[in-house]
């Protein structure tokens, strides 16, 4: 039997992947092809919030070192408007454009769908919040375990 934590571990990074390849897929299907899945990621985790790219990468939405290719390109497509801050020049907000709101309110409609879909497919017995708790608890845990070894 396999180690509970590597198991979490690998079926958090498979779903992540699912999801993403759904997102590509959704994406395909409403003719939007000037955005990628992770850039489409990026919006929904942004939504209506102004934010900077730190946080964006400290919040966990995005992994990885491309993050500030990805915000350029959405700039550049029209998704995304940035916005230096008046008291720190070194600070950049992003903001989503109308076009950006558009397609997350459209990806928003089409994953709620999924999700009352899959409600149905197990037969009610599926709790998201309980799922998502859980997550959010293993989350806490790894991170308390962390700040003790530094």
């Amino acid at each position: 039997m396999k180690n509970s934590c590597v198991e979490i571990s690998v079926y958090g990074e498979k779903n992540y992947r699912l999801f993403l390849d759904i997102i590509k897929q959704e994406l395909d299907v409403i003719g939007v092809c000037d955005i990628n899945a992770i850039q489409a990621f990026i919006l929904l985790n942004i939504g209506e919030n102004v934010i900077t790219i730190g946080e964006i990468i400290a919040r966990g939405y995005y992994i990885g070192s491309n993050a500030s290719y990805n915000i350029r390109k959405m700039i550049l497509n029209g998704y995304v408007v940035q916005t230096k801050s008046d008291y720190d020049r070194r600070a950049a907000f992003l903001k989503l454009t109308d076009k950006g709101l558009t397609l997350t309110e459209k990806l928003e409609r089409i994953l709620q769908r999924h999700l009352e879909a899959f409600g149905k497919h197990s037969k009610g017995k599926f709790d998201v919040e309980q799922c998502i708790a859980f997550l959010k608890k293993v989350e806490h845990f790894w991170k308390d375990i962390l700040s003790r070894s530094v």
